[in-house]
């Protein structure tokens, strides 16, 4: 074999692997990940990548299970079980370093 063939092959097995790797990232954006309102432990989890892991109780944020959120501007954003609330410190900890939203919905309890 000369090593012309084997960068070929090499050059083959990455564009495989590339195109692979697409295609399973398609099938986890399809099928993967949850909607709005389903229960999750990270936002990748998240059709919308944001998993957050409190609640509202009163006026306060609660620690709960983790649920899939999306940013809101008013409660009927949100639908019936949710509102939409300016998040807190240790709510917005929940969330990816980037794109944090200042208004999201929580379950209300």
């Amino acid at each position: 074999m000369s090593v012309r063939s084997i960068f070929r092959r090499i050059g083959t097995a990455v564009v495989v692997l590339v195109m692979l790797s697409g295609g399973a990232l398609v099938v986890w954006n399809v099928f993967g990940q949850g909607p709005y309102g389903d229960s999750c432990h990270i936002s990748l989890g998240c059709k919308s990548f944001l998993c957050v892991h409190h609640a509202v109780s009163g006026d306060s944020q609660v620690i709960s299970d983790g649920r899939c959120t999306k940013s809101c501007d008013r409660d009927e954003d949100c639908g019936t079980a949710a509102k939409c609330v300016v998040l807190g410190e240790a709510a917005r900890d929940d969330l990816p370093p980037f794109g944090k939203p200042e208004r999201a919905c929580l379950l209300a309890r």
